[in-house]
């Protein structure tokens, strides 16, 4: 029996089912946006990532039982198809070891030629660093993003953690580093989760300043019960 209200815990369900979809709303101005209704933070985020892992784990087992009745339903012929796939899968990473969602996905490849060190001090710069914690400057920061990212670990090389560290840099404390890693999707990538009064932001920080949802950008791909929150372990980058 769960103790939160059934209401509210169908609203979330909604929410969570459009942004499996892609949803591109706007959280603030939703009706299924739970911090609409409830305004305590951690009750809200509570009930949300309960809702959340719940559908997740109900489309899992839907998809479970879709693959067992048709995996019945044809017998030999699937077990025959399955092989025949594996071996494929075999033989393909076999020629491509090194293929990660950072080259199989453009967005999130890896740079290493004309690699920043530093975060140039530009007047957009000072201005959103004046600025921080303001969900309003998400576009403006995005907007920015491919001409200011840098080497923030010094690897040798831009990617997902150097874009989602300088996002933050920018943006304020309030903007989460948070890594998703789902062998299932071949996803293994780190993003943005930004709360505030308005709603949960999961935001895409290659993205651009009118599309930049992990959902609509990842699309299936992007299952969020598979977050794990690592702001603190890249606390020698940024505290």
């Amino acid at each position: 029996m769960r103790n939160h209200d059934d209401k509210l815990y169908t609203i979330v369900m909604e929410c969570a089912r459009l942004n499996d979809q892609g949803c591109a709303c706007q959280c603030h101005a939703c009706q299924f946006n739970i911090f609409n209704y409830v305004k305590d933070v951690r009750e809200g985020s509570l009930l949300k990532a309960t809702a959340y892992t719940d559908y997740h784990k109900s489309k899992e087992l839907k998809r479970q039982i879709r693959t067992t009745d048709f995996a019945m339903d044809m017998g030999p012929l699937i077990v025959l198809a399955l092989i025949v796939a594996g071996i494929m899968w075999c033989c393909s990473s076999v020629s491509n070891p090194k293929q990660t969602p950072d080259s199989i996905y453009q967005l999130n490849r890896s740079v290493t030629s004309g690699v920043r060190t530093s975060l140039p001090m530009t007047d957009e710069v000072r201005r959103f660093l004046r600025d921080q914690n303001n969900i309003k400057n998400v576009p403006g920061i995005l907007a920015i993003m491919p001409h200011v990212v840098y080497d923030t670990n010094r690897d040798g090389q831009i990617n997902c953690i150097d874009y989602s560290c300088v996002f933050r840099e920018l943006y304020g404390r309030n903007a989460y580093l948070i890594i998703n890693r789902n062998q299932r999707t071949n996803m293994h990538h780190m993003f943005i989760r930004i709360w505030d009064e308005s709603g949960e932001y999961h935001i895409e920080p290659q993205g651009t300043p009118n599309r930049y949802s992990m959902g609509l950008i990842w699309g299936q791909r992007y299952n969020p019960s598979y977050n794990r929150n690592v702001t603190s372990e890249y606390g020698q980058i940024f505290p």
